[in-house]
C-alpha cells in the first residue's frame, strides 16, 4: 500500500478578531496555533542555545528549517517552540527509508555539509520532516556545536577542525554539484549572520559570552575549511575551490 501525504501547513486551532491598528487593510486575525514545545533541561544547559543558533544559521545559508522561537512555560522553564507541520490535524511524518534521498538529494547534501559545519552528529532520517512534492525541513539540533551538555568546549580550546563522527547519510551517494553548492554557501556565510545568532542566544540568557566567543571561533574556522572537512568525511569534493561566483545547484 502506498503512503498517503497531506499538504503541510500550520494548524490554527482558534481565531480572534483584531480590533486595533494591528488589523491592517486586509482580513486578519490573532490565531492560536498548535506548536511543538521542547523544554530546557537543567542537565543540558546548551540545549536551547544550540537549537536557536543552528536554526538561524541554517536559514541564513538557505536550508529549509522550521522557524523557532524561545518561549516561557507556565512553570518558568524556557522552551524552544516550532510550528507543528500538519494539515487537517494530520502531522507530516518524519522520513523513512531512502525515499527522501530520491526526492530531495540536493537538500540532503546541504544538511550533510551544514552538519559538518556545526558538528551535528545526530542527523538521521527522523530528524527531517518530509513531504514528497513540497520538500523537507531540518529539525532537532540540540546536540550540535559543543553538545547540549557543553562537553566539547574543552576540546574546542585545543582544536576546531575535528571530523564529524557520524551522520545518517554519510554512506549515501549524494550529487557532487550539490555538495559543492552548499560548501560554497557555508564558506561564504557572513560573520554577521554568525554574530547575530550568537548574540541572540546570549541576549535570551541561553549562552554565556565566554562560550559564545568559543563558538564564534569554531564556526569561523570550520566555515573557512568546510570543503576539507566534508572531503575528509564523505565522497571527495574533488579539489573544490571557492570562488566569488556562486555555483548552481540545478545545473542540467
Amino acid at each position: 500500500m502506498s503512503r498517503r501525504y497531506r499538504e503541510p501547513g500550520i494548524e490554527i486551532e482558534s481565531y480572534t478578531s483584531i480590533t486595533d491598528d494591528y488589523a491592517g487593510a486586509h482580513d486578519s486575525w490573532w490565531g492560536v496555533a498548535k506548536m511543538h514545545v521542547k523544554a530546557q533541561d537543567h542537565d543540558l544547559p546548551f540545549l536551547l542555545a544550540n537549537e536557536l543558533i543552528c536554526c538561524r544559521l541554517a536559514a541564513a545559508i538557505g536550508l529549509p528549517v522550521l522557524p523557532g522561537e524561545i518561549a516561557l512555560h507556565p512553570n518558568g522553564r524556557k522552551c524552544w517552540v516550532t510550528p507543528q507541520v500538519s494539515h487537517a490535524g494530520v502531522t507530516v511524518p518524519p522520513t523513512r527509508g531512502q525515499e527522501v534521498v530520491a526526492a530531495h538529494a540536493p537538500t540532503i547534501a546541504g544538511a550533510l555539509v551544514f552538519d559538518c559545519w556545526v558538528l551535528n552528529e545526530d542527523r538521521h532520517e527522523e530528524n527531517f520532516l518530509f513531504h514528497p512534492s513540497l520538500g523537507i525541513w531540518l529539525i532537532d539540533h540540540d546536540d550540535a556545536l559543543a553538545g547540549s551538555d557543553g562537553r566539547r568546549f574543552n576540546t574546542f580550546a585545543k582544536t576546531t577542525d575535528m571530523t564529524l563522527g557520524w551522520h545518517g547519510f554519510q554512506s549515501t551517494e549524494l550529487p557532487l554539484e550539490a555538495l559543492r553548492f552548499w560548501a560554497w554557501r557555508v564558506k561564504n556565510a557572513p560573520m554577521g549572520a554568525i554574530d547575530l545568532a550568537l548574540n541572540e542566544a546570549n541576549a535570551r540568557g541561553l549562552l554565556p559570552k565566554a562560550n559564545g566567543a568559543t563558538l564564534r571561533k569554531l564556526l569561523r574556522d570550520r566555515k573557512e575549511r568546510i570543503d576539507t572537512l566534508v572531503d575528509r568525511f564523505v565522497a571527495p569534493l574533488r579539489s573544490y575551490v571557492g570562488t566569488d561566483d556562486e555555483p548552481s545547484l540545478f545545473q542540467p
